[in-house]
């Protein structure tokens, strides 16, 4: 097993491997954001059971997806070709609703605050892990806020209840870095 800082150093190299872009600074740090944010949602896929019936056969891919306006743009190439448990990485962007139970991850875009509770409310019926920037996400049942902190460090928010009434299993190395919250914490401004 990998220690976190290890980990973390890995994940910061599978952020950066790919990053190459002539831009202004303020357009560099944010695309800098989305690729270590990346190499979140990928560790996520790897280091997160799911039930097994959830894949139908041992050659289904492995499902990423997004909800909303994608903000990672470019960012996602550098994970679109990796593999998780042997399993092809799909990246499925804008999907509906209505499809979100078919994905391993579910990435809720900040364009989808206003739906949030309606989101939430039906995909907590499938073994789908949900990840999202909006504020409060995982005290609203969210599972996992990816957020820079005062550091201007990625952090993490894991609901873990949330999390195990999925039926999900979550391993310590993503709790290692990450803030325990719960749906009953008083929201934060």
């Amino acid at each position: 097993m990998t220690s976190a800082p290890t980990f973390f150093l890995a994940l910061l190299v599978t952020a950066s491997s790919t990053f190459f872009s002539p831009t202004t600074h303020a357009d560099n740090i944010l695309a800098k954001e989305y690729f270590v944010k990346a190499a979140f949602l990928y560790n996520f896929a790897r280091l997160v059971e799911w039930p097994e019936n959830k894949f139908k056969s041992d050659s289904d891919s492995f499902k990423l997806c997004f909800l909303g306006k994608d903000p990672f743009g470019p960012a996602l190439r550098s994970i679109q070709n990796k593999k998780v448990a042997g399993r092809p990485l799909l990246i499925q962007r804008n999907v509906e609703l209505a499809n979100t139970s078919n994905c391993h991850i579910l990435f809720i875009s900040q364009s989808e605050i206003k739906q949030l509770d309606n989101i939430l409310s039906y995909i907590k019926q499938f073994p789908v892990l949900t990840v999202s920037e909006i504020p409060q996400f995982a005290e609203q049942n969210g599972h996992i806020r990816l957020f820079l902190n005062n550091n201007e460090k990625i952090s993490l928010k894991v609901n873990l209840i949330s999390i195990n009434q999925a039926d999900l299993n979550i391993s310590s190395r993503i709790l290692t870095l990450a803030e325990l919250v719960s749906t009953k914490e008083a929201f934060k401004p």
